[in-house]
């Protein structure tokens, strides 16, 4: 059976990186953090207050993972209530 040979990658065909956008518990009120990460993500409901029930309980929460373009356009709407966030 013959060797498959495994596609090498150069600059300009790089895989791009993924990374995460990560929520941070702070002392916003409930309701303003749901309503913020609804519109920054666009998630349905139930899927924002699972991401801060997370963030609330554990110190913080993934809310999503990606490219790093993508996550920044997020990360600029969050941070318009001053949520404390990072792209890691």
């Amino acid at each position: 059976m013959p060797e498959k040979e495994l596609p090498k990658y150069t600059d300009d065909n790089e895989i791009p990186t993924l990374r995460k956008l990560i929520l941070y518990n702070s002392n916003h009120i409930w309701e303003d953090v749901i309503l913020q990460l609804q519109k920054a993500t666009r998630f349905d409901i139930i899927q924002c207050e699972q991401i801060a029930i997370i963030a609330h309980t554990k110190g913080k929460a993934i809310v999503k993972s990606g490219e790093y373009d993508e996550l920044s356009m997020i990360n600029k709407i969050l941070k318009e209530i001053n949520l404390i966030t990072e792209i890691q």
